[in-house]
């Protein structure tokens, strides 16, 4: 019979939560399309998400999205040295052996604080297409994986890379 350690249990949610956490970089290809055509979507989709635009370059499609502040709790780390030094008796005497242990513990304690989401976006032409660059920061998220829905929800045919 196989013992189920809850060990594993915390490993996997570590590694998982890990993914979710990190920053990523997102590229989409829209095809068929113009830069010009496409702005004027994704600004819709900022908007009807509650998002803001903080920066804006339309010449070099450039955008920076505000997706709003998210707390971040508390993290405590606590670190445990520990030294310990043997000092053997003299050669022929009676004495016992010597130990001396030199214990150090340091905590780190982060308190929760919230935090900006936000996300630069590059919408560069290529030939008869768009690439949308989408490099968003760790407490985003998820936030903008459904852009791509909502770009083909407008009528275009959109790929991941």
């Amino acid at each position: 019979m196989r013992t189920f350690r809850p060990g594993w249990i915390l490993l996997v949610m570590l590694l998982a939560a890990s993914f979710l956490l990190t920053g990523c970089v997102s590229t989409l290809l829209v095809h068929n399309a113009k830069v010009a055509d496409i702005i004027p979507v994704f600004k819709d989709y900022v908007g009807t998400h509650g998002y803001t635009v903080s920066y804006e370059n339309p010449a070099t499609g450039q955008y920076r999205v505000n997706l709003g502040s998210v707390y971040v709790p508390e993290v405590s780390e606590t670190t445990k040295n520990q030294t310990v030094v043997v000092q053997p008796p003299p050669k022929d005497s009676n004495l016992p052996t010597t130990s001396y242990e030199d214990t150090t513990w340091r905590t780190v304690s982060n308190p929760g604080h919230y935090v900006d989401a936000t996300a630069v976006v590059s919408l560069t032409q290529q030939d008869k297409d768009v690439q949308i660059v989408i490099d968003s920061n760790s407490e985003a998220g998820t936030s903008l994986n459904d852009v791509r829905d909502y770009i083909q929800g407008a009528g275009y045919t959109v790929d991941s890379k």
